[in-house]
């Protein structure tokens, strides 16, 4: 279901680096949709931050919120089960990872990773893990440095012929200079260009 010609890259920590086909044109729900299609992918191939077994991702799940006494409906959750889930089909997730998808042309600010946090601490603060993700847009640093401080992952998709997805998780990590400037720089500069064509 996806275009051959765009090629989504996915780089992780320590130089590991995975590609995919993705789609041309990714806005709102066709963008969620993308998402959905690459996670679902990568958890089938044990190449997520959860594995099979007894893993589901989720398309527009509702989790209840004690706090508004109401549901909270997120764009994309990945759920691992202790055991498997038909046989206890009433078994809570012990983890979830809680994606959020925006697809915006503008800077997303620290406000929007602060509702997000809201959003994770609402559903389950010991047991979730948040990844908010961007195609068009950019982070604001200030926004940078909420999501690390909250260890909250970002991604971004970038323009064509360059790095189309980059899964950057905010950490204290060893300094790996170049590489880490150059995705610092591919999530907070619209229009970013690569040097070497990857990050």
């Amino acid at each position: 279901r996806v275009e051959t010609g765009n090629i989504m890259t996915v780089f992780y920590p320590f130089g590991q680096v995975k590609r995919w086909s993705v789609m041309r044109q990714n806005d709102g729900m066709h963008f969620e949709n993308s998402v959905f299609d690459l996670v679902s992918a990568l958890v089938q191939t044990n190449q997520f931050l959860l594995s099979e077994p007894n893993v589901k991702v989720c398309k527009k799940p509702k989790y209840y919120s004690k706090d508004r006494d109401s549901f909270i409906e997120c764009d994309i959750t990945v759920e691992k089960y202790l055991f498997d889930i038909i046989e206890h089909p009433n078994l809570p997730p012990s983890i979830i990872v809680v994606i959020e998808c925006k697809d915006y042309s503008d800077a997303i600010g620290v406000g929007e990773i602060e509702e997000f946090h809201s959003k994770l601490q609402q559903i389950g603060a010991d047991n979730t893990k948040g990844i908010l993700i961007t195609s068009r847009g950019k982070f604001q640093k200030s926004a940078l440095k909420y999501a690390e401080s909250k260890g909250i992952a970002l991604a971004r998709i970038l323009p064509d012929e360059q790095v189309k997805y980059i899964q950057y998780e905010l950490a204290k990590r060893p300094p790996m200079v170049l590489p880490a400037l150059n995705t610092i720089r591919a999530l907070t500069e619209k229009g970013f260009q690569s040097d070497d064509g990857e990050s």
